[in-house]
């Protein structure tokens, strides 16, 4: 063997050994790559799809229970149209109504002591305004009353034509809801559909059945404090405190309710002659479809 034979022998194994060593380290950067892509996978890939087929069922039902919401207000359109027509816009003026519910609520300010009872309440019978097909009839009436009477007494004109707890909301208020019953429960839409189209009466004079309804749909502290504050900073809080008593009870079972819809026109105020009191004259606007003699 020669001597050029014998060098050549230990460059070879060095060689290989580099060779060796290279493609253990470019096997190796590979594996890391691989254990890098397959942890993005479990990481991101697969929370996606659940997230993907989560929100699939989420709409699913959702879309299963806004058809069948939108089957029930077809069923209830109907009477609310013509509660609409017979007592919030009559198509003649609703002058008995009117006076008897003026009486019942001046009765009820003069039991708490917030009023007199009310003069001769005056209705023309002629419309003095006319808007959008609409005509209006004013009414006045005249008493003695405190100012926690004549707050009372706006307060309550201001529930007038009203018929459900949803018209009783501003369209935030229902906003919110919505948004708080999707987010949580998107099946309880029907729960809140149906707390919205109660009967405003009936909710005032039971507002606790209607509201733990309601409830046992969403027991998030989200949608909770939600739906407090929408109790609390809407006119339902006026609604209760005003109609949820003895004069509710009184207007739903001398069919009283629903009133015809008002707008004040004028209040006049005058010192009385204790403090705190004033001689009023209210005059508002009973509003209908246009009048027929």
């Amino acid at each position: 063997m020669t001597l050029r034979v014998l060098l050549q022998r230990p460059i070879m194994l060095i060689a290989s050994f580099l060779c060796g060593g290279v493609c253990l380290v470019l096997s190796g950067m590979l594996l890391i790559e691989h254990a890098r892509v397959v942890r993005e996978v479990r990481d991101v890939s697969l929370p996606l799809v659940a997230q993907i087929t989560t929100l699939e069922t989420r709409s699913k039902v959702l879309k299963e229970q806004v058809d069948l919401s939108q089957l029930q207000s077809a069923v209830s359109v109907g009477s609310l149209g013509e509660k609409l027509e017979v007592f919030v816009f009559p198509s003649d003026p609703a002058v008995d109504r009117a006076v008897a519910f003026f009486d019942l609520v001046g009765d009820a300010l003069f039991a708490h002591g917030y009023a007199t009872p009310f003069e001769d309440i005056a209705v023309e019978t002629s419309p003095v305004a006319h808007e959008d097909g609409l005509a209006a009839f004013p009414l006045t009436l005249k008493t003695s009353l405190s100012t926690e009477g004549l707050e009372t007494l706006l307060r309550m004109v201001d529930l007038l034509g009203l018929l459900t707890v949803g018209d009783a909301l501003t369209s935030d208020d229902i906003a919110l809801l919505f948004l708080g019953s999707e987010e949580e429960n998107p099946a309880g839409i029907v729960a809140l559909e149906q707390f919205l189209s109660q009967d405003l009466l009936r909710y005032a004079l039971d507002p606790r059945s209607t509201e733990e309804q309601l409830r046992r749909s969403f027991v998030s502290p989200t949608f909770s404090s939600a739906l407090q504050t929408t109790l609390q900073s809407s006119l339902l809080r006026d609604a209760r405190r005003l109609l949820g008593g003895d004069l509710g009870q009184v207007l739903l079972e001398r069919n009283i309710w629903p009133q015809q819809f008002l707008t004040v026109e004028h209040v006049r105020l005058t010192q009385g002659q204790a403090p705190g009191w004033y001689a009023a004259e209210l005059t508002v606007f009973l509003w209908g479809r246009e009048y027929t003699e």
